[in-house]
């Protein structure tokens, strides 16, 4: 599969983070676990533009409104990391993320981080849906299913899958 020209192509959600340099090795190179962290902080931003739309504008606490308005949480089940670069200290990064593919009880999450027009790292993360008063695995509610539907430019694919 050839990658696009423009790889920011199909993300709605792109947030900036300049790499510290408590993130980095000796040689100032990110330390490979950090790329997750980078992952999660473009998921927290998908999260806060997904509420941002239906919450009240004087509701603050944007965690507790993705549970209340939803109606369910998630975490992470699986996690692939495919590197292509190193990031340095300083380096300032975009990560590009969306939402892929639903299936019954989760969902698939892409992110690129791209230093300029490189992309220096691929993180594909799968997650199940669960309830948190019981922490059960339920099915992806279907708001959730419609916010990112209206969302995302590129409609998620939905298979049927036990996750």
């Amino acid at each position: 599969m050839t990658e696009p020209k423009n790889l920011r192509d199909g993300f709605r959600l792109i947030t900036p983070i300049r790499v510290r340099y408590a993130e980095c090795d000796l040689q100032g190179i990110v330390f490979n676990a950090h790329y997750l962290a980078f992952a999660d902080v473009g998921m927290t931003e998908y999260m806060r533009a997904l509420v941002a739309a239906d919450r009240p504008q004087d509701e603050r606490d944007m965690l507790g409104s993705f549970t209340r308005h939803f109606g369910g949480d998630n975490w992470v089940r699986h996690a692939d990391v495919d590197y292509r670069a190193s990031a340095m200290a300083d380096d300032l990064l975009d990560i590009a993320v969306r939402i892929t593919r639903f299936g019954r009880t989760s969902y698939s999450l892409l992110v690129h981080l791209l230093r300029a027009d490189e992309l220096i790292n691929v993180v594909k993360l799968t997650y199940v849906w669960f309830d948190p008063a019981t922490g059960e695995v339920v099915p992806v509610a279907t708001k959730f299913i419609d916010a990112v539907n209206d969302f995302e430019l590129i409609k998620p694919e939905r298979t049927v899958m036990n996750a």
